[in-house]
């Protein structure tokens, strides 16, 4: 399977959840998932991106990262988004 799955990270799943689900998404056939977190949800985003590397090694790749902010209910809300790709 070709594309990108798009992970969101929120508050109720911890790292571990969600760098084992961006590991079972490359191995159903994607070649990349993004994972998007907002506010403080931003350094589970970055421990699980950790632990993926961590398991993955040399086959994982960061193809992009983008910071930025949202504003949702008139506030202004950051959030990174990072997009992964498997080698092997």
């Amino acid at each position: 399977m070709e594309g990108r799955s798009r992970i969101t990270v929120t508050e109720q799943g911890t790292a571990e959840d969600y760098a084992l689900k961006a590991i079972l998404e490359f191995n159903r056939g994607y070649k990349q998932v993004e994972l998007y977190a907002v506010g403080d949800d931003i350094c589970k985003l970055v421990d699980a991106l950790l632990i993926i590397r961590e398991r993955m090694g040399e086959a994982l790749k960061i193809d992009s990262a983008d910071i930025g902010a949202v504003r949702p209910r008139g506030r202004g809300t950051s959030y990174l988004s990072v997009i992964v790709r498997r080698l092997a």
